[in-house]
């Protein structure tokens, strides 16, 4: 079988996970049978994550997080970056080069409201120079809420099963609770999180990535067109601005966005890229 039938097949593996939160190769495999053998399908899958067209999938749950971006200050702020790192309150941080310097999540007062990882279509349905985010009208993203109805326990089996694939014995044994009302509570967690699972067709380190942010009326459409394109990309909202981890086949397609604002679709554009970025504690 051809190098593209695989990946159709990966792809359908992310397609899977996302809608049925459900990350279990051995559940997908019976589902859609790629492939008379079990462990075929669990081959490719753990060959895709070794060349890094999948990453391990995880839930997400959006708490209550403040995102800040630093200006550039002329040098990298290396003792900044690496203070983040090391502070237990941070989610995430990345070093940038370019507008900004530094970005990083942390809990605090909420101003992130919205984050994705893209769907993305195998074939490409367009390029980046196709982007046309007004063809869909003006529309601003909804916000996600933290859940209201959990408790402590419930965040702490969020915490410890950031990795759907996570044993629920292995879960119950640390809390000190039954390996069932670990499944319980997971079940119900599920249903108030997204599955982040992230895909790259010709593996993560061929792509060049880009991190923008900027502000538009036609925040919807943005995304919806950004679904079209082969490859994951990441949105976060803070307040009214977009933050869009892309991931370009090669750096002048950046043109497509200087594009767009040149029309007026897209206004205060800042560019950076990434120097270095680690996850200190997971979402």
């Amino acid at each position: 079988m051809d190098e593209a039938y695989r990946i159709q097949v990966l792809r359908d593996y992310v397609v899977y996970c996302v809608e049925s939160k459900d990350a279990r190769v051995t559940k997908f495999h019976y589902k859609y049978m790629p492939y008379s053998r079990k462990q075929s399908t669990i081959d490719l899958i753990n060959r895709a994550k070794k060349r890094k067209i999948l990453f391990e999938p995880r839930i997400l749950c959006l708490q209550d997080t403040e995102a800040e971006l630093v200006e550039y200050q002329n040098i990298p702020l290396i003792d900044l970056y690496e203070q983040k790192r090391n502070d237990p309150n941070v989610y995430y941080v990345m070093a940038l080069a370019g507008a900004y310097s530094l970005i990083y999540f942390k809990k605090g007062k909420r101003n992130l409201t919205f984050t994705a990882c893209t769907l993305p279509s195998i074939p490409a349905l367009i390029h980046f120079d196709e982007i046309d985010p007004t063809k869909y009208g003006k529309g601003k993203l909804p916000e996600m809420h933290k859940p209201e109805n959990w408790d402590e326990l419930d965040w702490k089996i969020y915490k410890e099963r950031r990795d759907p694939l996570k044993s629920s014995v292995e879960i119950g044994e640390k809390l000190g609770i039954s390996y069932q009302t670990v499944l319980t509570r997971f079940r119900k967690i599920l249903q108030d999180c997204q599955i982040w699972i992230p895909f790259f067709p010709k593996g993560y380190d061929n792509y060049v990535p880009y991190v923008l942010s900027l502000k538009t009326e036609y925040e919807l459409g943005l995304v919806s067109e950004l679904k079209k394109l082969d490859r994951s990309n990441y949105i976060y909202k803070i307040d009214d601005t977009l933050i869009l981890t892309l991931f370009f086949d090669r750096r002048l397609e950046i043109n497509s966005f200087l594009r767009l604002e040149k029309k007026g679709v897209i206004h205060d554009l800042r560019v950076s890229f990434p120097l270095s970025h680690d996850n200190v504690l997971e979402w």
